[in-house]
């Protein structure tokens, strides 16, 4: 292949353009970051992170899961705060029994304390607005972000609501119980409260982390004049309509979720950053970083001003397109845009193909080995960058045991994948089709891009922006120097006009791979890098230059550079106090044999496991404790700590043909917050309740089983309940009037016990527990009750 006489200028232009972009790709970035803390001695009138962090200091003093005595404080504290505010509010008690259970659990219920608060509008004659967050933690975390952030966004909102006119709408302020459970005091809010009915827009606050942007993840369907509004209002709206695609085909879900089930329009608000804090100890008011809070409260504020003097009885409209560009600058269009700029997009391409054919700039064998060094790129990008990952977390230190398995400092990884895709577009380019024009090799990566939003457009058209608008400008920029006939790519003028198309890619894409890597970590860091190599796919002609003249440079000062970030994230590794390693330890009493163990779900012992379970100890399946668990375990025998085991009162037995009626009531002596109970897979139920509320199913409460010979068509009970009264359970099951009733009953607790004779350290300063919420720092006592049929009485 030939170069050009200006080679050397040209590289240098090149190289120029390529830092200029990698430099406006730094900026985008930097602009998606939360506003600034704003002090206490702000107006009245304004969102003040700094009053709100008073609130999430006094609530995430310690973990307070729903039941515990911490929960009742948080509980009691948010309820003097709000008549501070000259609020009157209301606890909604109620048991919340979901109709399902998760995959692999047993099925979650609580008594849940909702916390309920209505502040009259000066209208009253549409629907309310709803501000929604939880109160409840997980038992490993003492709750500041998640979602103790969120509270206190809504009560120093409710604050600077009270400073000015009141609203038009009425106001609801929902603080659930029980989100951690699977959603439970949403539960109950939405299908046993009154004022669910009044509900027009939910505005839910929520956190996956400790810091980062507020981003708007979730909307409901027909959102069009919610994304007007918001965009109207909220001072630093952070949105993509392609996060939200996403979101709706991931398993995951808020309290949000139940709200729109219930017919509501909402608007979902969280932050992700930083998510080794996320349900673990870190999740302490010394790490959350108060901007994060700000934008909550931003957001809140605004919105609530905004839509609480609009009418929100009808707020649907068709679906919207969104996104940042160049930071906080929030773009919106109706979805009805979508195939019509798709196919401008396509004639374009079409067009600008034609011409470059006609003129003898491409060909049709051109742009097939321009498509197809698109496609090897991508694949090496991918496989490199994933398969350094694997290494990486084979020599990241103590990987097994960080939070979530994500290393606590990600910034030198995602740099150096970034390198390395680059690294990996730069080799190929340098080594295939070396005599295909740049022109070729352009338009084949550009039909990469028109497939991409092809499909999109058919499958996901929330998304279908992510590559409408940069290959509409990288068009442009193409046929610009098509209509230059004969002009080269190659040239200073050709990369100049190919660095300015770029830009739109540069400024819209960047962030998004930002954002999926604080969202979603490093697992996936090489589905990731395929954004990356799209934007390269823009630069083909500058990458062409880089290499001509040494092939090889480019791409190894890429790799060395990529290597080098990723050895810098290696060196970061270790644990400390603010760094910490997970570990967990369950004590789990079985009265019936009077037999107690250690049990941890760790795969190897540390130096504080160890004086519990020691190195020899071989890994067991949990499901001796937890029927549901398919988890391994490590176990060794401890002590019989005095713990008062579960305990079973018959209220009634009574037999009728052949149905058997059993009334129950389970308690836990010593006050456990959590009773779970389940029974073999012989029982033959055919009807179960607890206080009244159906266990299997949701046909009003009461599902009869049809009986059969085979095992796999019975009813097999496994309940965890949270928060049972101090008077028990009460549990009706319907059997088989011949069927053997083995009922096992676990009370769990918080912490470890006390026992006598045993000391044991604590754990070190760079240690905390696992999150889980049954295995981490909890107790265990079990005791099985059977219930013989009456023929054998």
């Amino acid at each position: 292949m030939k170069t050009l006489p200006n080679s050397k200028t040209n590289a240098a232009t090149a190289l120029a353009a390529f830092l200029f972009l990698c430099a406006l790709a730094c900026v985008s970035i930097s602009l998606v970051q939360p506003p600034r803390a704003v002090p206490e001695s702000a107006p009245p009138a304004e969102f003040s992170s700094a009053r709100a962090m008073k609130h999430v200091r006094e609530m995430a003093r310690a973990p307070h899961p729903t039941g515990s005595l911490e929960c009742e404080r948080v509980r009691r504290y948010i309820l003097d705060e709000l008549g501070a505010l000259g609020v009157s509010a209301e606890v909604q008690d109620a048991s919340s029994v979901p109709a399902t259970a998760r995959p692999g659990r047993p099925l979650m219920a609580a008594r849940v304390r909702n916390i309920v608060a209505r502040v009259p509008g000066t209208a009253n004659a549409g629907k309310a607005l709803m501000l929604a967050a939880h109160y409840d933690s997980v038992p490993t975390g003492p709750g500041a972000s998640d979602d103790g952030a969120g509270v206190a966004a809504l009560l120093e909102t409710l604050r600077g609501l009270k400073s000015g006119p009141p609203l038009k709408d009425d106001l609801i302020l929902l603080i659930t119980d029980g989100e951690e459970l699977g959603l439970l005091g949403a539960r109950a809010f939405a299908e046993g409260h009154a004022w669910m009915k009044d509900v027009g827009l939910v505005l839910n606050f929520e956190a996956r982390g400790a810091g980062g942007p507020s981003m708007m993840f979730e909307t409901s369907e027909g959102n069009g004049a919610l994304i007007r509004e918001m965009a109207a209002a909220a001072p630093y709206p952070v949105a993509s309509s392609l996060m939200y695609a996403v979101y709706k085909r991931l398993p995951n879900d808020t309290d949000m979720t139940v709200f729109k089930g219930a017919g509501a329009a909402g608007l979902n608000f969280a932050y992700a950053d930083r998510i080794t804090s996320y349900h673990t100890a870190l999740d302490s008011a010394d790490v959350l970083d108060e901007r994060s809070l700000q934008h909550h409260g931003s957001y809140a504020l605004a919105l609530a001003r905004r839509f609480g003097d609009l009418d929100l009885r009808d707020l649907s409209s068709p679906d919207a397109i969104y996104f940042n560009a160049f930071g906080t600058i929030f773009l919106h269009y109706t979805e009805s845009w979508v195939v019509p700029l798709a196919a401008l997009v396509f004639l374009l391409f079409v067009g600008v193909m034609f011409a470059g054919l006609r003129q003898g700039l491409l060909s049709a064998r051109g742009i097939a080995a321009g498509s197809a060094s698109f496609l090897v790129a991508s694949v090496v990008a991918v496989l490199l960058t994933a398969g350094v990952w694997r290494v990486a977390r084979v020599l990241h230190a103590g990987y097994t045991v960080l939070p979530w398995r994500t290393p606590y400092e990600k910034w030198p990884y995602e740099i150096g994948f970034v390198l390395l895709a680059l690294a990996a577009f730069a080799l190929v380019y340098a080594r295939l089709f070396r005599g295909t024009s740049a022109a070729n090799l352009a338009a084949g990566a550009l039909l990469w891009w028109l497939v991409l939003l092809l499909l999109t457009t058919a499958l996901l058209p929330l998304g279908s922006f992510v590559f409408a608008w940069p290959l509409l400008f990288a068009l442009l920029g193409f046929a610009f120097v098509v209509a230059r006939g004969g002009g080269s790519f190659e040239s200073g003028k050709g990369l100049a006009i190919t660095t300015l198309s770029a830009i739109p890619g540069v400024v819209m894409l960047a962030p998004l791979v930002y954002m999926f890597f604080m969202m979603l970590g490093l697992e996936l860091c090489g589905p990731f890098m395929l954004m990356v190599v799209l934007l390269a796919g823009l630069l083909v002609p500058h990458f062409r230059v880089l290499v001509a003249r040494r092939r090889w440079l480019v791409p190894a000062v890429a790799a060395l550079a990529g290597l080098g970030f990723v050895v810098v994230g290696l060196m970061l590794a270790g644990s400390d106090a603010r760094q910490r390693k997970t570990n967990s330890m369950l004590y789990f009493l079985d009265a019936d044999s009077a037999r107690a163990e250690w049990v941890s779900t760790d795969a190897s012992p540390d130096e504080w496991t160890s004086q519990f379970i020691g190195a020899g100890a071989t890994n067991e399946s949990l499901e001796a404790i937890f029927p549901w668990s398919k988890q391994t375990d490590r176990k060794a025998d401890a002590p019989a700590a005095a713990l008062a085991p579960p305990d079973v009162q018959v209220l009634d037995d009574r037999t009728e043909g052949d149905v058997r009626t059993l009334r129950l009531r389970l308690s836990s002596p010593r006050r456990a917050p959590v009773l779970i109970f389940y029974t073999d897979a012989g029982a033959d139920i055919r009807r179960a309740t607890i206080d009244g509320k159906s266990l299997l199913g949701d046909a009003g409460g009461a599902v009869e089983m049809q009986t059969n010979a085979g095992a796999d068509q019975q009813r097999v009970l496994r309940v965890s309940f949270s928060a049972p009264p101090p008077e028990g359970l009460e549990l009706l099951l319907e059997t088989g009037a011949a069927a053997r009733l083995r009922l096992s009953v676990e009370d769990l607790s918080f912490g470890l016990p006390e026992i006598t004779g045993q000391t044991f350290r604590p754990r070190g300063s760079d240690m905390m527990p696992a999150p889980s919420y049954f295995t981490s720092n909890t107790t265990l006592v079990k005791k099985t009750f059977g219930f013989e049929p009456a023929a054998r009485r």
